[in-house]
């Protein structure tokens, strides 16, 4: 059952991360505090991140499938790529002053501030790393009673009609 659970968490996690995203990450502020425009995840550094998390949750599919314990290794490290793109490729931006490119004003001086869309990215990696090494505990047999079971009469064998 635990088992389950931390499947299922690290498939939030890694539908958190890609969902990230497309929420906005940034308000751009003018210095009286009005927003100006917003800015997404994916027109900052691209589908890389979403990317990260959609690898993670083929790898769960592997893991379970298969029993590989390895495959739980690619979930964390997913996990641990997201939080360092968060940390040295978003983070810098919080606070920061500069020329933006706004849909609604052309290059217009604002401030980024952050939003839902960042933390999620942070939350969704943090998520990922916790649900992987939960499923690092598991050995191979309890990583494949994660998956669907077959019983009855898919199970049996099909007999074939001697007439």
């Amino acid at each position: 059952m635990s088992g389950r659970l931390a499947a299922v968490t690290v498939l939030l996690g890694a539908l958190i991360v890609i969902i990230s995203q497309v929420v906005p990450a940034y308000s751009l502020e003018n210095e009286l505090e009005e927003t100006l425009g917003t800015v997404t995840l994916l027109s900052k550094h691209g589908v890389v991140t979403a990317i990260l998390g959609l690898a993670a949750a083929v790898a769960l599919v592997f893991a379970v499938a298969t029993g590989n314990r390895s495959a739980t290794i690619v979930i964390i490290g997913m996990g641990a790529a997201v939080i360092l793109v968060f940390l040295f490729v978003d983070v810098p931006d919080i606070g920061s002053t500069g020329m933006f490119n706004a849909e609604i004003a052309g290059n217009i001086d604002a401030t980024g501030k952050a939003e839902a869309g960042l933390w999620l990215e942070l939350v969704g990696g943090v998520v990922l790393v916790l649900g992987g090494l939960a499923l690092r505990s598991l050995n191979e047999e309890q990583l494949r009673s994660i998956g669907p079971r077959i019983t009855g009469d898919a199970a049996a064998p099909k007999k074939e009609n001697p007439e």
